[in-house]
């Protein structure tokens, strides 16, 4: 063959390919499962005479050993008879299988063939290595459980031995002093076996051949009909939508990937066809567009004047802070006064107006601490970090709002950690937070039903302290949920009944920035008509973010 035909073969053959989606795949389909098959095919010709062979050799020595065992008896107590039945039916039956018996000078004694008997068994097997082997074992008595391969009149044959003992039974004819008294060979003809594999392996590459030519058949006609014409369909499309029909639409019953790509390919042209109609109409409409541009500039601005006045009114807050703590200052002061001359002042020593000067002074305390958290947004202030008993802290803080509880009539319920654990954090800070929290709880159930359940718990694990606030009221939606910590919203209304209940919307917002400052985390779970839980986390180490004292 010229180099100009091998030339205009070659690329026509890779035009052949490249050119068609379809003429790809039947080509890699076909180099892939001639690469398997052939790798198969070349596994099953290295192993196949492989195992065979190991197949033979196990089978001689398994009939060595059973010829052995069949002799055995026999030869104790002389039988010759016996002995010749046994090599007589193997040789019968058993088809290019020879069993030779020598004695210990490798004389053969018994055979499968009469023309063997009392010759030298090195007449008949030629190979040193068996002869090695067998002079050997007919010295040591031990059984090798080998075998060797030889070639007879370019025939493979396996040789296995045995050695036969000199047991109890044999002393009577061969005395007690030798420890053998001869050898069992047998010879196996391997061809036949070696033949069947290699019919079977023909068998195998003739259906190996069908199975190819089937599969290439029948992949061809699967990728003609679900691969090559709707790929053609699909090119038909485009080039109808490029010439501008963008009504044209392409049929996809299918649910597979090219299914999916022409319903993607109808979706971009129905997108297309929006996408001219609307630029049509936005070309035809101009000036109500300009307008509507305009009336969103304006919303934006009265968002930032809005904006402004939020950042005014937390001015104005901090101002208003500010001029409360002196005051505050004030009463705790003199609070304080008091109660360190209070056996002055209560002669009687009448512990209930004491207690409730040490009221007035906590509640300053805490007033001030709240007047501080109104600053925290624009002058925020870090923690100061002390241990701190978190049961101790709870029952402290329901104390506080007990008379709003009260004024209710809500049930509530401590469920506290036996081992009451401590928590790195500034207890003032987190029973404000607490408090805000109950206080929210109280305004959302109902008077007389109401319950609210308080618990601790300890996670050991990571070293982390929750406390849970759980009530049985309104809940939230997910809307309110996803807004209940920015600040200034809030869901209460004014209302004349429950004006007592009114708040700015700051009070959540504050919970959450101090449970961040203390590098906490709060959980809120919450349906609307079933409760909410607000869960804080606190860590029992102290936090980086905090000041310790």
């Amino acid at each position: 063959m010229t180099t100009f035909a091998k030339s205009i073969i070659k690329n026509r053959f890779s035009d052949f390919i490249r050119k068609s989606l379809s003429h790809r795949i039947m080509t890699i389909i076909i180099v892939s499962i001639s690469l398997v098959m052939g790798v198969e095919i070349a596994l099953d010709l290295h192993f196949g005479k492989k195992d065979t062979i190991q197949l033979m050799e196990t089978l001689s020595m398994d009939l060595a050993a059973s010829t052995y065992s069949g002799i055995k008896y026999p030869m104790s107590v002389g039988d010759s008879g016996a002995v010749e039945k046994v090599l007589t039916d193997i040789r019968e039956k058993m088809e290019g299988i020879e069993v030779f018996i020598c004695d210990s000078n490798q004389l053969i004694t018994w055979s499968t063939h009469r023309d063997k008997i009392y010759t030298n068994i090195s007449d008949t097997i030629l190979s040193g290595g068996p002869l090695e082997t067998l002079s050997s074992i007919l010295q040591s008595g031990d059984s090798l459980r080998e075998s060797y391969e030889t070639q007879i009149d370019g025939k493979r044959h396996i040789i296995v031995m045995e050695p036969i003992l000199n047991e109890k039974d044999c002393f009577h004819c061969h005395g007690s002093s030798r420890k053998v008294i001869g050898g069992m060979i047998v010879r196996t003809n391997v061809e036949r076996a070696l033949m069947t594999v290699t019919q079977s392996r023909n068998r195998t590459i003739f259906t190996t051949i069908l199975a190819l030519l089937a599969i290439i058949t029948i992949s061809y006609a699967l990728i003609d009909k679900f691969i090559s014409r709707r790929v053609h369909r699909l090119t038909n499309g485009v080039k109808k939508v490029t010439a501008g029909d963008l009504d044209f639409e392409i049929y996809a019953p299918s649910p597979d990937e090219i299914g999916d790509f022409a319903r993607a390919f109808n979706t971009m042209t129905h997108e297309l066809k929006e996408a001219r109609d609307e630029n049509t109409k936005w070309t035809m409409t101009l000036e109500d567009l300009v307008e509507e541009r305009t009336e969103q500039l304006q919303r934006a601005q009265e968002n930032a004047i809005q904006g402004e006045k939020m950042a005014s009114m937390g001015r104005l807050a901090a101002i208003v802070a500010h001029e409360i703590n002196n005051p505050l200052a004030g009463i705790r002061t003199y609070a304080k006064l008091m109660l360190k001359r209070s056996e002055d002042i209560f002669p009687d020593k009448n512990s209930k107006y004491i207690e409730y000067l040490d009221t007035i002074e906590s509640e300053s305390a805490r007033c001030g601490e709240i007047v501080r958290g109104l600053l925290q947004f624009a002058r925020p202030t870090k923690p100061r970090i002390k241990k701190h008993d978190i049961n101790t802290m709870v029952r402290e803080t329901l104390r506080l709002v007990q008379h709003q509880i009260d004024l209710l009539n809500i049930e509530v319920k401590l469920d506290l950690a036996p081992e009451s654990p401590e928590a790195s954090c500034d207890d003032q800070k987190i029973k404000q937070a607490l408090v805000a929290l109950l206080l929210n709880s109280c305004d959302a159930v109902q008077s007389d039903t109401g319950a609210i359940v308080i618990s601790t718990c300890l996670s050991a694990q990571e070293k982390r302290v929750e406390i849970a606030i759980q009530d049985n009221g309104i809940g939230m939606d997910e809307e309110t949920r996803s807004h209940m910590f920015e600040p200034f919203f809030t869901t209460k209304t004014v209302s004349p009944e429950k004006e007592a209940s009114l708040n700015s919307g700051l009070g959540v917002s504050v919970v959450y920035e101090i449970v961040k400052s203390h590098q906490g985390t709060i959980d809120v779970e919450s349906e609307l008509g079933k409760g909410t839980t607000i869960t804080i986390s606190l860590s029992q180490e102290p936090a980086a973010s905090g000041e310790q004292v």
